[in-house]
């Protein structure tokens, strides 16, 4: 691959592309450490910047792992016993961070309905009305799902809170076509929202978090059904 590629193509974004078919090919297994930075560079024939760079996104992915004093190793997946532990490792992140959010939205969702403001409640409002406009399109879907729990998550008025969303919803973005083709909730993602709303707006924490835990759950249900049987197909 070399640098000069087309205009308006990010050149990290190529070089995590290819590092991501080298994984899924077995070239790079599960567990074992990266090649030298150097000997990438004139593998890929990319810059160290450009590596580097990607390598983030590639973290952040849960493809790569890295070791303090060891270097960057190929994640290796889950124990026995993992439903999802015979999917490719691209697909088993994203599961582990649908689980992550099983636990951390609820609680988000219970803190929002305490501290909402109406000009949170007036902003979420506007929100869904946008969201209804367009549940067909996966850009539309997804952008309106992030801000939605952006928005619960900054209605609770704890930084913590507002940036564990954005970290979550940061890796989701990255990867937006294939997880909102694999859910195709449309109506249902929209309902829940709405709901969400609801008990936003007649302050009840305990219903907020259940309404949240049902929503998430079936978002981690959906999916894994979903990469479950486009396993088996292949």
């Amino acid at each position: 691959m070399a640098e000069n590629i087309s205009k308006g193509t990010k050149i990290y974004e190529k070089v995590v592309e290819e590092i991501k078919e080298l994984i899924s090919r077995g070239e790079f297994e599960q567990g074992d450490p990266l090649p030298p930075e150097r000997q990438l560079i004139e593998q890929l024939g990319v810059s160290r910047s450009s590596l580097r760079e990607a390598f983030k996104v590639l973290e952040s992915l849960g493809l790569l792992e890295s070791i303090s004093g060891k270097g960057r190793f190929v994640r290796k997946a889950r124990a026995e016993g993992v439903p999802s532990v015979h999917m490719p490792l691209e697909d088993e992140a994203i599961l582990e961070l649908v689980e992550a959010r099983k636990v951390l939205e609820p609680c988000i969702a219970s803190e929002a309905a305490k501290h909402a403001s109406s000009s949170d409640l007036a902003r979420i409002r506007r929100l869904l009305k946008t969201t209804a406009e367009d549940v067909i399109s996966l850009k539309h879907r997804a952008d309106c799902d992030y801000s939605f729990h952006l928005m619960m998550a900054e209605a609770t008025h704890n930084f913590i809170f507002v940036n564990i969303v954005k970290m979550t919803f940061n890796l989701i973005m990255a990867t937006h076509e294939r997880i909102y083709t694999l859910l195709d909730d449309k109506e249902v993602f929209l309902k829940e929202h709405r709901e969400l709303y609801e008990c936003l707006l007649s302050r009840d924490p305990t219903q907020a978090a259940s309404v949240m835990k049902k929503h998430v759950n079936r978002v981690y249900k959906t999916l894994l059904n979903a990469l479950a049987l486009e396993h088996l197909e292949n």
